[in-house]
């Protein structure tokens, strides 16, 4: 009955998720973009070059952690889907040697960024916080980004959309992370394998056994993978349609030029009391868009 459950979850995922970045893709790159040439955005952005303005650079640090960590998601992106669906023959063995690497770098990277948000001389895991003046700008932003506005709400550096993509972000590398770890088999700690130290003692009583635990984690780390490629399609596209010269300064193709005035007020200041009574949120592995 359990395996029966489990073929049929398997299948509804792969409808539901393929569906959902089909959608995704219709919303943000045909309809959204379809309705930025009526309301002028496209043309004030792609064609006379009106592009927002910004009071900062982002440092090299983080830009190359953000191209380390883009590589490798698309590489355990690519490896993870061909392990399920092995699209041409011979290579699930080469696949797997690609995913496990490409783990481990993300893994590597993910830790460096956090030890750069909290840690470094430029730590900037305030700027991931969300306050009540974030908060208090979701409507205004929203209403940007749905054209039903042409005024963009300034707290930070980051608007409370961004930041709230950003921890989720960061909370699902966590939980792909353990995932990841829970599906591993071979034996490294006194004959005992990752499965089992994380999951078969506890989820294996309650599904019949260790490997049927692994077999329901593979579900979860199966999904998670599917929501990191549809917020990477929305992040994608909003990158380059929204503020393509940060996009291209992060890439090291264009540096950004800066305006100390661009917001019309003293962002240091700003950002201090805007984060005074906000929560410090682990950052997320991925930087603005």
């Amino acid at each position: 009955m359990s395996a029966i459950l489990l073929a049929n979850v398997n299948v509804w995922l792969d409808i539901i998720f393929v569906t959902l970045e089909i959608l995704v893709f219709i919303v943000f790159f045909v309809v959204h973009l379809g309705v930025s040439i009526p309301t002028g955005r496209f043309r004030k952005q792609w064609i006379e070059k009106k592009w927002p303005k910004h009071d900062w650079r982002a440092p090299a640090l983080p830009k190359l952690i953000h191209f380390q960590h883009l590589v490798m998601m698309l590489l355990l992106g690519l490896s993870g889907m061909y392990i399920r669906f092995p699209f041409f023959e011979g290579g699930r063995t080469a696949m797997r040697y690609v995913h496990y690497v490409a783990m481990v770098i993300v893994g590597i990277n993910f830790l460096w960024r956090l030890w750069y948000a909290f840690y470094s001389k430029e730590r900037d895991y305030k700027e991931f916080a969300i306050g009540k003046k974030d908060l208090a700008t979701l409507l205004g932003v929203v209403a940007y980004y749905t054209y039903f506005s042409n005024d963009k709400p300034h707290v930070a550096k980051y608007n409370v959309m961004q930041k709230m993509a950003y921890d989720m972000f960061g909370l699902l590398m966590i939980a792909q992370g353990f995932t990841g770890l829970a599906l591993l088999t071979q034996p490294f700690l006194f004959g005992t394998s990752p499965r089992e130290l994380l999951i078969g003692w506890w989820l294996g009583p309650l599904v019949g056994g260790t490997a049927m635990a692994g077999a329901w984690i593979r579900v979860v780390h199966y999904a998670i993978n599917w929501l990191f490629i549809i917020i990477t399609t929305v992040h994608i596209y909003l990158a380059a349609g929204i503020d393509l010269p940060c996009t291209l300064d992060f890439f090291g193709l264009k540096k950004l030029e800066t305006d100390p005035n661009a917001y019309h007020h003293d962002h240091d200041d700003d950002h201090d009391d805007h984060h005074a009574d906000a929560p410090a949120l682990s950052p997320a592995a991925a930087e603005a868009d």
